[in-house]
């Protein structure tokens, strides 16, 4: 099979064509359009609301008037990650889906593939567009933002949510039906920056890349390199017997993904300059080892750099490594429900230098609100500890926890046996899921989430499997009919 012949199923021509228009989070506009123009063309009634949110509404098939109203729910954007190598622009190109794994699996060409959630999407419009499938009322909304902010889930209006269920189809986990999920709380750490004159020093930039990375919910209990925290052991050990100090650090591309790359640049005193690029190497090496079972592919490079003679300070310097070695980071606490899942983890997922400050955002995730302000607030305590660090908190997501068993559970999980001859299991999400902030719109709707296996989601290494995809659709198009 060839991706011409794929894309002759309804659910990969719709996947196929969102690919080939750009949609990094914050910039839906091309993938809304083109869902516009999908209900303008079946003429099924579409509204986009203030926040670019697009909710479609299917009358119920004849007979099927009284049932209940289900609402199928996905996102539109996508985390923008490649690879070192990759020229790609999300902002211009269109993502290249490729074969891998003998062709059982759909990936991209060095980035992101946009299967979270552009598959979501793919299969709710497959559903609309199939004149044949018996349901009851029938609306889809297609969030903003799910990937940065949350905006389309927060801001969506509560009358789009009357109705009886909810199926997210957000979920990474083919034979999982997922009816809870984390929620979810920032840190944003500031370190002042106060540059001092470094004469008599030369500049080197030593990054750390191609680790492996991944999604900092569902992949961070697997003890993952993360770029930042590494970079600052190697930096630590360095210092032990060299002087250098920092003039930049920038590392990770999203506060929810484990960051796979972080590069410094060091003013480094000119008599210890061959001694400190060494030493660099050679810790480095050293945390390869460390790490060789979960991020095999990880590099460093140190070049030569013009710049200016500013840096940190020797105490600053030291103070910056510490505080991001202070951080804590990781799987925290393992579900009490679930001993595979995670119950409270945080990511050091971003550092950036900026024109004042240094900037550090960390992302904390957790089945339980007070364990969010837990580790938020142990990190607040820690930035305490430095006089030039400021800790804010923001963009706090709520948890979510469902009902167990419901007649939609019922009958998508009946239906999935159907199709698959296999069971599903009922379990949490150990990330977050617009799921959370629909619950408190409308305390009566019911919300379960189900998707297609995809693994490595905001990595360039993200894929998902074929058939699991044309299971769940089938499955979805059964459950609705038994609804």
């Amino acid at each position: 099979m060839d991706l011409q012949t794929l894309a002759q199923k309804p659910l990969w021509k719709h996947f196929f064509n969102i690919c080939n228009v750009p949609h990094p989070s914050g910039h839906e506009d091309k993938v809304r359009e083109y869902i516009v123009n999908f209900a303008k063309n079946l003429n099924i009634e579409c509204i986009v609301d203030e926040v670019g949110n697009v909710i479609l509404n299917k009358k119920a098939s004849t007979g099927y008037e009284s049932r209940p109203h289900v609402i199928l729910q996905a996102h539109m954007d996508m985390v923008a990650v490649k690879g070192d190598e990759s020229t790609h622009d999300f902002f211009k190109d269109k993502i290249e889906p490729i074969f891998c794994e003998n062709n059982e699996w759909i990936k991209a060409n060095d980035t992101t593939l946009g299967a979270d959630n552009g598959i979501g999407v793919a299969t709710a419009l497959a559903i609309v567009e199939n004149d044949k499938l018996q349901h009851g009322p029938l609306t889809c909304i297609f969030t903003v933002e799910e990937e940065s902010t949350m905006k389309g889930a927060s801001h969506l209006e509560a009358k789009y949510l009357q109705a009886d269920y909810l199926i997210n189809i957000d979920s990474e986990e083919t034979y999982g039906l997922y009816v809870g999920c984390q929620g979810s709380y920032d840190s944003i750490l500031r370190f002042k920056k106060e540059y001092i004159s470094t004469e008599n020093c030369k500049n080197i930039n030593f990054a750390i890349f191609n680790l492996t990375g991944g999604h900092s919910g569902a992949n961070i209990h697997l003890g993952r390199c993360n770029a930042n925290q590494t970079m600052a052991s190697i930096l630590n050990e360095v210092s032990f017997d060299y002087d250098f100090f920092i003039k930049d650090i920038n590392g990770g591309n999203f506060r929810n993904s484990i960051p796979n790359k972080c590069n410094v640049t060091l003013a480094v005193p000119c008599e210890q300059y061959e001694d400190v690029k060494k030493a660099l190497n050679t810790v480095f090496e050293k945390y390869k080892g460390i790490y060789a079972s979960t991020d095999k592919n990880m590099e460093c490079a140190i070049k030569d750099v013009e710049s200016d003679s500013k840096a940190l300070s020797d105490i600053d310097t030291q103070a910056l490594i510490t505080l991001i070695l202070s951080l804590p980071n990781g799987a925290l606490r393992m579900s009490e429900v679930d001993a595979s899942v995670t119950h409270t983890s945080i990511n050091i997922g971003t550092i950036k230098t900026l024109e004042d400050n240094i900037e550090i955002c960390l992302m904390a995730r957790s089945f339980s609100i007070d364990s969010l302000m837990d580790i938020t607030n142990r990190v607040e305590g820690i930035s305490y500890q430095c006089e030039n660090v400021t800790c804010t908190q923001q963009n706090l997501h709520e948890c979510w926890l469902s009902p167990s068993k419901n007649k939609a559970i019922d009958m998508f999980m009946e239906s999935f046996k159907e199709v698959t001859n296999e069971d599903m299991f009922v379990t949490v999400m150990p990330a977050g899921l617009e799921c959370a902030m629909f619950a408190t719109k409308n305390k009566d709707l019911q919300l379960l989430s189900v998707g297609p296996m995809i693994l490595d989601a905001h990595s360039q290494h993200e894929r998902v499997k074929i058939k699991d995809c044309d299971y769940i659709l089938e499955a979805l198009e059964k459950a609705l009919a038994k609804i």
